[in-house]
């Protein structure tokens, strides 16, 4: 169970800061920064001169730590080709890399769902910009096994491993093929033990959970929990587009949604898409021994990101730990899953029976559309993609089928 979600409402009233335990006087200690969601892709990528780093505004709290990372939400390419996918495909300008470094972080996050989005060649760029730029790369390579590669660092004398993972997207690297380094309940968990076991230290960045929903699905909690036990220091999560709670798990921080760092979008902001933190992580040798959030805001009126004021910031960091109490209730959390699943329902009914737009209107209202498939055989569906088995044989037979 968690046993630091009762530290938040004092966290909010010291600096949003929340020690952990204190190392003794002759003890090293390490700063680790992870931002969230960066993408300036389309009409927003930067120009290849850029006149200024549109975080400025926070410049000193990212260099006032050893290392700062931030995740990479697109791949950096002058010449996209776009994969076949559902959702947008992303890309930004190479020029993004030397805007990142000189903007004070020193290493990139590359697992997340839109780093393959203009295919090999973009991820190629995107690793050699980065490499150009001097930013570390952790989470993406030429295949499964260089994808997962940890990060390794030396800061203020200890060893310090990042690993970087995504959910199973269209990024995803394979055996023999490029993309993210994948979530995996069985691998992943190894790959932090064999990495811990290396390390005095060991942080998990993961992308992954369901966007707009400002609590974590239950799997994702325990996926979390499981990397912890595994002996990851740290879990920090991103990719919901909304800010998540965090808790402290036997003596690891799990930090479930940062949020977006800077994400401009042409469309109409959904709630809380301006709304984020950065996470701030002071490391020992026997794990964490604080963690500091800080709330930041995207700006509507330009391409920048700055320090949330303190009036919003309050009321940021209590709708935090209100979120904070539902994932230390199991109860609670499920609740809330089924709520969400239940607002969800037209699309992924829409989705897995091929509804129309009318049948999708309708699906609104009705208890099951038996006209697509008979009310009795909802088993056999449930039987798909409940059993592993069978999961993993419909995902392959899917993957060989053509897209084009």
């Amino acid at each position: 169970m968690s046993s630091a979600v009762h530290d938040v409402p004092a966290a909010r009233t010291a600096g949003r800061e929340v020690v952990i335990r204190r190392p003794g006087a002759d003890e090293a200690v390490a700063s680790l920064l992870i931002a969230g969601d960066l993408c300036l892709a389309g009409r927003f990528a930067l120009p290849p001169r850029a006149a200024q780093t549109p975080w400025d505004a926070l410049r000193t709290e990212i260099s006032g730590h050893d290392l700062a990372m931030v995740n990479l939400e697109c791949p950096l390419t002058a010449e996209p080709a776009p994969i076949t996918k559902t959702g947008p495909a992303l890309s930004g300008h190479p020029a993004l890399a030397a805007t990142i470094a000189g903007g004070g972080f020193g290493a990139v996050s590359l697992a997340n769902n839109h780093i393959l989005d203009a295919g090999p060649g973009g991820l190629a760029d995107t690793l050699r910009a980065c490499g150009e730029a001097g930013l570390a790369t952790v989470g993406a390579g030429e295949d499964r096994a260089s994808a997962e590669a940890p990060l390794s660092l030396s800061l203020a004398g200890l060893r310090i491993a990042v690993i970087a993972c995504a959910e199973r997207e269209f990024s995803v690297a394979g055996r023999s093929s490029p993309g993210a380094a994948p979530l995996d309940p069985w691998r992943t968990p190894q790959l932090v033990r064999a990495a811990a076991s290396a390390h005095d230290a060991t942080v998990v960045v993961l992308h992954g959970g369901n966007e707009y929903l400002s609590v974590p699905r239950p799997g994702l909690v325990a996926a979390c929990r499981a990397l912890v036990d595994a002996g990851a220091a740290a879990v920090v999560c991103h990719h919901a587009h909304v800010a998540g709670p965090w808790e402290v798990y036997r003596g690891a921080p799990i930090c479930y949604g940062t949020g977006n760092f800077l994400f401009p979008i042409d469309e109409s902001l959904p709630q809380g898409w301006c709304d984020g933190y950065l996470v701030g992580l002071r490391l020992t040798a026997d794990g964490a021994s604080a963690l500091r959030l800080v709330p930041s805001v995207q700006k509507t009126d330009r391409v920048g990101v700055v320090p949330m004021d303190e009036d919003a910031a309050s009321a940021f960091f209590e709708e935090l730990a209100r979120n904070a109490a539902v994932v230390a209730d199991p109860a609670a959390l499920e609740d809330a899953w089924h709520r969400h699943c239940r607002a969800r329902r037209p699309y992924y009914l829409s989705a897995v029976l091929g509804l129309t737009r009318g049948e999708r209107l309708v699906s609104r209202y009705v208890r099951w559309p038996a006209w697509r498939r008979p009310h009795r055989r909802i088993p056999e569906l449930l039987h798909l993609f409940r059993c592993d088995s069978h999961r993993e044989a419909v995902e392959t037979m899917l993957e060989e089928e053509r897209w084009d």
